[in-house]
């Protein structure tokens, strides 16, 4: 009876049926656990702390929900980054390190705690898909490793608090983890390897023959500054990179010539670096968004009797575009200047008496296009939409090549006037009626 009177209590019962023990959770889960505790030899005793322990676990999961998702984020992990690198700062500096040196210890290891959860939680995700050896190889789960151990192994080697806390200086790469921009850039180096290399070549060739000249032309009227190669390459290496600390100086009419002429050099170099990496860049981001305009182009039922060649001319001429809920894209009485896809989400079309709903696959802006170039209702969208964006020049090309298209966007756009023309006219005739 012992035994039922527990079990009973632990289901949210007293004997007399009335709850006992009910903290809000779901009676079916508790008893679930505890049939399956007292299926064991544990006491009953132990089974019923058991199950409350483990309800009161799922609920604290349950209301802490929302702080976890906070610090999952990447708002949290920058915010945690600043405030760490702005500690690291200020333990270097000493009046602060001396009045809140406990404050300024407790904030790096608190820091320090987030990033070791951060990574165990990440490792732990690969470890449940089998990709634990390609996380920790990768630029991330490096990262993640140069970000918790340098500063606990340099403090156990003995290394002093403001020395060790320098290490984690580490933790900025954690701001190329989740940046596309750093995957996009390191492409372009792969990419560009050849330019860049021979562009550096061309600067390692004018470094050492400016410092070899100087070297010569100095070292007899400046021992102490040119009076070694070393020397002579501390000054070009200034020199060449335009920086010019002034410490090192020709005093030769020649030697000045053969400055002004590694200044242009670098000058030349350091441009031609720029253009490469400028140009790859862009062109790197034209690849990829012809391929992410292509997959939305690809989608959108009006383009699907396109042959391959005719979707990449109009990939080349469409512009893609976010756009989150409820924001205007068409203001009736403005100037129209293109059209648009809908590639995926929807939008409203305000005309009377009833506004018009457009998804995935459909058109609009045409209007204007096709008629007096003045847009004939306000379109906004529902929700978030991605959008195809045809421009007018682009537009007048399109409907020459495409004339078999471009007769399916005037007959829509009739039949669009014709039907808003008919709706206007069946609510004049309803208005004007005697009530």
């Amino acid at each position: 009876m012992t035994g039922a009177y527990n079990i009973n209590r632990c289901f949210g019962r007293s004997q007399a049926g009335h709850p006992a023990y009910n903290f809000g959770w779901p009676i079916e889960t508790r008893q679930r656990n505890l049939v399956r505790c007292m299926g064991s030899t544990a006491p009953p005793a132990f089974c019923e702390a058991r199950v409350i322990l483990q309800g009161a676990m799922t609920r604290l999961a349950h209301h802490s929900a929302p702080l976890r998702r906070f610090g999952a984020s990447l708002l949290a992990r920058f915010i945690v980054l600043v405030a760490g690198l702005f500690a690291m700062t200020a333990f270097t500096m000493p009046n602060l390190a001396t009045s809140y040196g406990g404050w300024l210890t407790a904030c790096l290891w608190c820091c320090l705690a987030y990033f070791a959860v951060e990574s165990a939680v990440k490792a732990r995700i690969a470890f449940q898909t089998g990709n634990t050896t390609r996380y920790l190889l990768s630029t991330s789960g490096i990262v993640d490793l140069f970000g918790i151990f340098p500063v606990p192994i340099a403090l156990a080697c003995g290394v002093s608090q403001p020395t060790a806390w320098l290490l984690a200086s580490l933790w900025i790469l954690k701001l190329a983890q989740n940046s596309p921009g750093f995957a996009q850039l390191s492409r372009v180096f792969v990419l560009e390897a050849k330019a860049l290399a021979s562009v550096l070549a061309l600067f390692l060739i004018v470094l050492f023959l400016a410092s070899a000249a100087m070297y010569l032309l100095e070292r007899d009227q400046q021992p102490e500054s040119f009076g070694t190669l070393p020397d002579a390459l501390w000054w070009a290496v200034v020199t060449l990179t335009t920086t010019g600390y002034g410490d090192k100086i020709p005093l030769s009419y020649l030697g000045r010539l053969l400055s002004a002429f590694v200044m242009i050099c670098g000058i030349a170099t350091f441009g031609l670096w720029t253009g490469i990496l400028a140009s790859g860049f862009a062109a790197e981001s034209r690849r990829r968004n012809f391929i992410q305009t292509w997959d939305l182009v690809s989608k959108v039922p009006f383009f699907q009797t396109l042959d391959p060649s005719a979707i990449a001319e109009i990939t080349h001429m469409l512009r893609r575009l976010e756009v989150p809920a409820n924001t205007p894209i068409i203001r009736r009485g403005k100037d129209g200047d293109c059209m648009y896809f809908i590639a995926n989400g929807e939008v409203e079309v305000e005309v009377k008496p009833r506004p018009v709903y457009l998804g995935t696959g459909a058109f609009f802006g045409e209007l204007a296009l096709l008629g007096d170039a003045v847009r004939t209702a306000n379109v906004f969208t529902t929700q978030s939409s991605t959008l195809l964006i045809l421009d007018l020049a682009d537009f007048r090309t399109f409907m020459a090549h495409h004339p078999e298209l471009a007769r399916v966007i005037d007959a829509e756009g009739k039949r669009r006037v014709s039907e808003n023309q008919r709706l206007r006219e069946l609510q004049r005739q309803v208005g004007a009626s005697p009530s």
